[in-house]
């Protein structure tokens, strides 16, 4: 479905990501792994289009995502999370999640005077409902998000992802700063996701989370690829032992 084929990204001098190659399997769970500064959220930048490559190609279903806008990548149904929360605490959850709908608009400002704009408004209530029971925070969507705890904004941010109708989810981190219940939860619903047939990418530090929930890991270090296969196969690995536990690196 996903394929990076030989991907470099350089800032300046510094190369963040080199000759970095992995494939996403439709409807599976594919983990991106590695230290801290391993180039994992730069290579999930540069699939949403958020920094250039210098070298290779970001294929989806067969079409290159490297000469597409970063609003024309979530059109094709490659939506994504952040390490940071990217929420507005001063809108409610509800607007929070419908933000993430403004790319299904299709009207223009002569659509928006002839009221087409209410038709929409509703489907884009409709769907952030949905996605909230899905996490749920349903009985928060009035809710500012400024005031809400960490792991509900957490599942927010998960929500309007969902929301957005993805092909294939990103996730970054999700599970960063949650506590044993609220892991457990996103365990469930990342297993749920898949069941109905959505395919995630997930960069996760939280390895029991990695190595219960993933199809395939593929595991980067230095902007490298040095590993990747199914979880056992990855836990295994000599090199990946020495990455995360050899004296030069940190989980």
């Amino acid at each position: 479905m996903l394929e990076c084929r030989g991907v470099t990204v350089r800032f300046g001098g510094l190369t963040a990501v080199k000759d970095m190659s992995l494939r996403v399997e439709r409807g599976t769970i594919h983990s991106l792994i590695g230290p801290n500064g391993a180039g994992k959220t730069t290579l999930f930048n540069a699939i949403t289009r958020l920094v250039d490559i210098q070298e290779g190609d970001i294929v989806l279903d067969g079409r290159s995502l490297a000469g597409e806008r970063a609003d024309a990548v979530i059109r094709r149904g490659v939506v994504r999370t952040f390490q940071n929360l990217q929420l507005s605490p001063f809108q409610t959850v509800r607007d929070n999640i419908m933000a993430g709908l403004t790319h299904l608009w299709k009207g223009g400002i002569f659509a928006a005077m002839a009221g087409a704009h209410r038709t929409f408004q509703k489907e884009a209530e409709d769907k952030a409902r949905a996605a909230a029971e899905l996490f749920g925070i349903q009985n928060r969507l009035g809710s500012l998000a400024g005031g809400l705890p960490y792991g509900i904004l957490k599942k927010v941010e998960l929500a309007r992802a969902l929301a957005a109708e993805p092909s294939i989810l990103l996730l970054d981190e999700p599970a960063a700063g949650l506590n044993n219940d609220e892991t457990a939860e996103l365990d469930e619903t990342l297993s749920l996701l898949k069941a109905r047939g959505l395919t995630i990418l997930l960069v996760e530090h939280d390895m029991s989370l990695v190595m219960r929930i993933s199809d395939s890991v593929t595991v980067m270090d230095f902007g490298r690829l040095i590993a990747g296969g199914r979880p056992a196969e990855v836990a295994a690995n000599p090199d990946v032992i020495k990455v995360y536990l050899g004296d030069d690196h940190g989980a």
